[in-house]
């Protein structure tokens, strides 16, 4: 989880002027009021900007079994995987998985 950027005010900021305004500041909204951001944000309408990211976790002898693959193929990890996720697709009847870009080097 990533934390929100913090203020940094400049070195010479002086501050022996500085003088409040009481009632100057707008109420804040009730929790209920707030509006919730949307956590997949829209990049555009590119199937990149729809897609949800998935975590695969490998033990380190078959992600260097898989990285050499790929290195041998001339493809990325992310197409060997997509390619044997489409292999499940088409042997249970089911649409091929959707791609935003080929992965393939020319």
């Amino acid at each position: 989880m990533s934390r929100k950027p913090m203020a940094v005010l400049p070195a010479d900021l002086d501050l022996d002027n500085v003088r409040i305004a009481l009632g100057a500041a707008a109420r804040p909204a009730f929790l209920h009021e707030q509006t919730i951001p949307d956590p997949t944000p829209n990049t555009g309408s590119s199937l990149k900007g729809r897609a949800t990211a998935t975590t695969l976790y490998l033990l380190p002898p078959d992600h260097r079994r898989l990285r050499k693959m790929a290195i041998d193929r001339d493809v990325s990890m992310q197409t060997l995987i997509l390619d044997a996720i489409d292999l499940l697709m088409a042997d249970a009847g089911e649409h091929l998985v959707e791609r935003w870009e080929t992965r393939r080097k020319k």
